[in-house]
């Protein structure tokens, strides 16, 4: 789901030759209204792919649902970091009574979730490689790496929308709420979400409140990865193990949790340029840590963050 000014965005059964988009208020309007408009793309950077424009035609308007249209398109392009696809979406409120609104924005159709202990993006696996803290977005791309900031402003993440660089967030407790997670969560770019450990006691009742609003967004909680496993609320999508410089995980963590781990080694400054190395840097000195014991199979990790 993709929440812009006005309306969400849903992705919804969709394979590689069909793709069903709904579109829906994002507040509450009368009975009898209808949202009309269009779905055009897709754009990607300059290149001169020739749009097609799919018309947003109204389903029935119940009181659960409230009104809602959809488009359908044919032969998708769905965004990823390699192939950052957006379509321009242009909604018009036909209220029955009251005032009418438009709402125009660049909305990226993401296909990514979770198996097993991996992330899964477009059909396949995904292992995000970051570098924490404010970075060149154009760097990052050159880098083949992803960026992590704290609560990433809408200019940066509408740039890494058009680019194709993955953001991670990192959020605090007070930036779990429903308005925040939907800002974030209308970039294609904004692929995961990471909550400090100050969350994790009414976790599963934070993530339910914004459940609605966050789509394909993946939440994820960052736990010390020296001490042994907490037990963790449900509601995480995935964990975060964060590590000291030249730090490996507590020997707890041998045995495998039924969710994705990401591992972050909270060194000192780490340049974009470099943050490739770094990463295969840490994944080495994880799978020795693996082996050390004789594990079978060696661990593999979900993703790599440094800095």
């Amino acid at each position: 789901m993709t929440a812009v000014p006005g309306i969400f965005v849903t992705l919804g059964s969709c394979d590689d030759m069909r793709a069903e988009v709904y579109v829906r208020p994002a507040g509450h309007v009368p009975l009898g209204s209808t949202i009309v408009g269009s779905l055009t793309g897709p754009r990607r950077g300059r290149d001169t792919t020739l749009p097609v424009t799919s018309r947003l035609v109204p389903l029935s308007d119940t009181a659960a649902t409230g009104p809602a249209s959809r488009a359908i398109l044919t032969e998708p392009a769905f965004w990823t970091p390699d192939l950052p696809n957006l379509y321009r979406v242009e909604a018009r409120l036909e209220p029955q009574g009251g005032d009418s609104w438009t709402a125009d924005a660049w909305i990226g159709l993401r296909r990514l979730g979770i198996r097993g202990r991996s992330f899964w993006l477009d059909g396949r696996r995904w292992v995000p490689r970051v570098v924490v803290g404010s970075g060149d977005l154009a760097a990052a791309k050159e880098a083949e790496v992803g960026l992590a900031t704290e609560s990433p402003a809408d200019d940066l993440l509408a740039r890494a929308d058009e680019i194709g660089v993955a953001v991670v967030s990192l959020l605090d407790a007070g930036m779990l709420t429903a308005a925040r997670i939907a800002a974030i969560a209308c970039h294609p770019s904004a692929m995961l979400a990471v909550l400090a450990a100050d969350v994790v006691d009414d976790l599963a009742n934070r993530v339910a409140a914004v459940r609605s609003v966050k789509g394909t967004l993946l939440l994820g909680m960052a736990v010390d990865g020296s001490r042994p496993p907490p037990a963790v609320a449900e509601g995480a999508d995935f964990l975060v193990l964060t590590l000291p410089a030249h730090g490996l995980p507590h020997d707890g963590w041998r045995s495998l949790p039924p969710r994705p781990l990401v591992a972050w080694r909270t060194t000192g400054h780490v340049t974009v340029a470099g943050g490739r190395a770094a990463c295969a840097a840490l994944q080495r000195d994880l799978a020795l840590w693996g082996l050390a014991r004789g594990d079978a199979p060696p661990w593999d990790w979900a993703g790599y963050l440094v800095g």
